[in-house]
């Protein structure tokens, strides 16, 4: 049996799944077993993906079945290894030793779960990079934050996973299950030097449809209430912190769209949090 299990998730991840599947193999760390589930792509992904992955361990869904936690939890529930790492199919290792770097802190007995520090794409908005940047910075997982984690490249005991399986309704999963794993006594860690490459350049509709369903997954899992005050207060210092950011780094170019995006935030958290409420 395998150390670890290495689970990778797409749907329409082209053309990124090449690299990531290849920054996969070259890494120093090579007791791994590969399982994938696809949930309807339809621009070369699974197909990819079938390439290297074994049939017996490929997994089809519909997009409507796609339920973080409930796909997490199913996929988790095939596997056997002691180690589990969750690798997005668009996820890049930028270093050969960076999956052996996620995984000493768990091996040393330092952490029951790590997650890769995110680099964004040489494409990303100004403002997204910027986002990316704080929420990786260590110095900023702490307070309201302190629950902060990522999915998207992250590796944990199977024991913890045992003991507290991800929720299954809602999204923002990885959140809220570190959130209920810390409550438990696990500990997370940010491992800064292993390091992937994963961005997504959203539309603000389709950005506005995440942090919607992020808003409802808030009020569900954390009992938080929407609060138009609040919610433009903290708009208001954000769109103040982005534009000294972007005078100091000489892009006023990118101020325009870092207003509309950032508005676009606030009002699909706030509508989630209403939505959230009422259920």
């Amino acid at each position: 049996m395998s150390q670890a299990a290495v689970i990778m998730r797409s749907k329409d991840e082209m053309p990124h799944v090449p690299p990531a599947l290849q920054s996969l193999h070259s890494q120093t760390f090579k007791d791994i077993n590969l399982w994938a589930v696809d949930s309807g792509s339809t621009d070369g992904s699974l197909e990819e993906l079938q390439k290297e992955v074994p049939k017996t361990q490929m997994v089809q869904i519909p997009p409507e079945e796609y339920i973080p936690g409930i796909v997490l939890n199913d996929m988790i529930a095939r596997t056997s290894e002691d180690i589990i790492v969750l690798q997005n199919a668009d996820s890049i290792f930028q270093s050969d030793d960076a999956l052996a770097k996620l995984l000493q802190p768990i091996f040393d007995g330092e952490a029951d779960a790590a997650m890769c520090s995110q680099r964004t794409r040489p494409d990303a908005k100004f403002i997204v990079t910027y986002d990316y940047l704080r929420a990786y910075d260590p110095k900023n997982i702490k307070g309201d934050n302190a629950d902060f984690f990522s999915a998207v490249t992250c590796a944990f005991r199977r024991q913890l996973w045992e003991e507290t399986r991800f929720p299954e309704e809602g999204y923002a999963e990885d959140v809220a299950w570190a959130r209920a794993c810390r409550a438990k006594g696990a500990h997370f860690k940010l491992v800064a030097d292993s390091v992937v490459e994963h961005s997504h350049n959203y539309t603000l509709k389709g950005l506005y449809r995440k942090k919607f369903r992020h808003g409802v997954t808030f009020a569900r899992e954390y009992g938080r209430r929407a609060n138009l005050f609040f919610q433009t207060l903290e708009l208001c210092k954000e769109w103040a912190r982005d534009f000294l950011y972007a005078l100091r780094k000489g892009r006023i170019d990118t101020i325009p769209y870092n207003i509309a995006y950032r508005a676009v935030i606030h009002t699909g958290l706030y509508q989630g949090l209403k939505e959230g409420s009422r259920g």
